[in-house]
């Protein structure tokens, strides 16, 4: 392969991972929109035989250097980084490293160089040279995304490495690099034609080494050497035709080429990033945002060795304290039941836990879980005086009968009040979800009224009513609702106690259910599906989890009772069927499971049916 060749390859890269500039309409007269322009080089680039230790590029407009330190990229990588210094339109770059023989070196300084004014981004200047008398003119292209998400990954690492072992790439720096585009786009250039173990790393502490537990990591599953095929390729060059003798004016003419290279087949690599799962347990914090309210959150799942004793120098009850509902595996959240504690601005707990490190042992720290109660009743009573300072009624009939008439009525409201969902336009497709301020300690159905309404007559509801998994202050009155219907729902005196001894006061209330026409359907036609173990989940614009179904193959999917909006389908590869994504692991070779989007966001409008065919690739 010819120098030609390889400097019109060289540019094909370029175009291929910049793409084009933005424009902007010019305000208040012209507005320069152009980045700069190298006009020339010494050595030229793309020079071979390169002895030199310094290079230069001169520009047509003053320039300068945004965070050039952490943008240039030089393939393959140099021990120490060059030096890099501006001399009105010139960049100079110094090289404080020993070349190696017959190389092919890449400066890749990608959004560094702007012109000095506009600040107009000269988008992705390579400058290339060859230590002997040719170039290594093999690249390497793909994408690089999100193993959870699908969502591209920005300025991240592709590390390329010629031998392979455990510790690679924890403790050997790669031998050529390259970079990913906001699109997640990447290409390596000037490789050999030898194989090559293909690495990506956010680097969070620029050492080019996966040696923290917060980077993320993506990996092939084996070696990669290219091959080659012919390929055509026509592009338009942009070519200086003049510069005048004072150097203001330049003159371009475009160049129309056609050609035929061999080129490499590997240019379409796929990478899924993920951040491993920390295996390291320490306490990550301890919180107490209510006076009975307590947490305690760790780095990773806790296992039996984990309990946690009140220290007190006075007697208390041994049942001193209720864990909340299920519990997450990293924490613990519970409620203080003995007010001689919870009374107490600073209580201290011992709290013993199986500590991983370089050696697993018990550990136990002494914890002072602090509140403010000084500082939480203030702020009470500035919110009680601002709402009754918007009260009409408080200008009228003066400050102490307000304060009077407000002990009355809250020593009249009972501490255990029912906040519920219960409204004018209430979805089919939920459950009457009531929350309360404590958790519940005994409930009763047989005090529940639930009735639905027509014009005078009343039909009693069947229903159950359902302590949520995850909290014990929460419960689901769960029926099948009639559509554009109206309900009525009655919850006697003393129907729920809660761990205090507080019992609600009598809650009446009525609302309305949707009519059909409100809502759209979904249905998804699934075909290509490869795994026995997968999870289809309707999620929102916001990508939060709507609804999960279990999926064993090629199937259709219905999903009802949507309301207008915009929705996503992701598709998981559940590999070890345990209800959930893994993520992956790179001391044990496991890649993360595999994630699976629907080509497009799905926009729902009331009394649609949307029928979808989905090919799993």
């Amino acid at each position: 392969m010819n120098l030609k060749h390889i400097q019109i390859i060289s540019i094909v890269f370029v175009l291929f991972i910049t793409g084009c500039a933005k424009q902007s309409s010019p305000v208040g007269g012209p507005k320069d929109t152009e980045p700069p322009v190298a006009l020339r080089s010494s050595p030229v680039n793309y020079s071979t035989n390169f002895k030199g230790k310094k290079f230069i590029v001169e520009f047509d407009e003053f320039i300068d250097l945004k965070n050039v330190n952490q943008e240039l990229i030089v393939s393959p990588l140099l021990e120490k980084k060059p030096k890099v210094l501006m001399r009105g339109k010139k960049m100079v770059v110094t090289i404080n490293n020993q070349l190696a023989d017959s190389t092919t070196y890449n400066f890749n300084f990608f959004n560094s160089i702007t012109d000095l004014n506009e600040g107009n981004v000269l988008e992705n200047f390579q400058f290339e040279f060859s230590t002997g008398s040719s170039f290594d003119s093999i690249y390497l292209g793909g994408r690089l995304l999100s193993a959870f998400d699908c969502n591209p990954i920005e300025n991240a690492y592709i590390l390329l490495y010629r031998s392979y072992d455990d510790s690679i790439p924890r403790k050997t720096k790669p031998e050529c690099v390259g970079k990913t585009n906001k699109d997640g786009y990447f290409i390596v250039p000037n490789m050999r034609d030898v194989p090559y173990y293909i690495f990506a790393l956010k680097d969070m502490n620029n050492n080019m080494l996966f040696d923290l537990p917060n980077e993320a990591i993506a990996f092939c599953d084996s070696v990669f050497r290219p091959t080659f095929k012919p390929a055509e390729f026509t592009d338009t060059l942009h070519i200086i035709e003049s510069i005048s003798k004072n150097k203001k004016d330049t003159v371009f003419r475009d160049s129309i080429y056609t050609y035929t290279v061999m080129v490499t087949t590997i240019d379409d690599i796929k990478l899924n990033m993920f951040t491993e799962e920390h295996k390291i347990q320490y306490l990550h914090g301890i919180y107490r945002k209510q006076d009975r309210l307590c947490s305690i959150a760790f780095n990773s799942e806790l296992d039996e060795s984990f309990s946690f004793k009140l220290i007190s120098d006075s007697t208390y009850n041994e049942n001193w304290y209720q864990i909340e509902g299920e519990q997450p595996t990293d924490s613990v959240v519970f409620w203080i039941t003995d007010s001689t504690i919870y009374k107490k601005d600073t209580i201290k707990i011992a709290v013993s836990y199986l500590m991983t490190d370089t050696v697993d042992y018990v550990r136990t720290d002494t914890l002072d879980f602090i509140f403010d109660s000084k500082q939480a009743n203030k702020e009470k009573a500035s919110k009680d005086k601002k709402k009754r300072g918007n009260n009409l009624l408080t200008k009228i009939i003066g400050e102490e009968n307000t304060d009077n008439a407000d002990k009355e009525e809250k020593r009249k409201e009972s501490e255990l009040k029912i906040n519920h969902n219960m409204k004018e336009d209430f979805d089919l497709n939920q459950p009457v979800k009531l929350t309360m301020k404590y958790p519940i300690k005994h409930y009763s159905a047989e005090n529940v009224k639930f009735v639905r309404k027509e014009e005078e007559n009343e039909y009693e509801v069947d229903f159950t009513i359902e302590k949520d998994s995850v909290s014990d202050r929460i419960f689901n009155l769960k029926f099948s609702p009639k559509e554009a219907s109206k309900y009525y729902v009655e919850i006697s005196e003393g129907s729920f106690t809660d761990i205090y001894g507080n019992t609600n006061d009598t809650l009446k209330t009525e609302f309305f259910t949707r009519g059909s026409e409100y809502y759209s359907s979904i249905i998804m036609n699934l075909s290509g599906v490869k795994n026995p173990n997968c999870i289809l989940q309707l999620l929102n614009a916001k990508e939060k989890v709507l609804e999960e179904h279990k999926v064993t193959g090629n199937t259709t999917i219905t999903i009802n009772y949507l309301s207008p909006g915009t929705y996503k389908c992701k598709l998981i590869y559940d590999d070890n069927g345990n209800g959930v994504w893994d993520t992956g692991n790179y001391k044990e070779r496991r890649q993360p499971e595999k994630v699976f989007y629907f080509g497009r966001n799905i926009e729902t409008k009331s009394g649609w049916d949307m029928e979808y065919t989905w090919i799993v690739e």
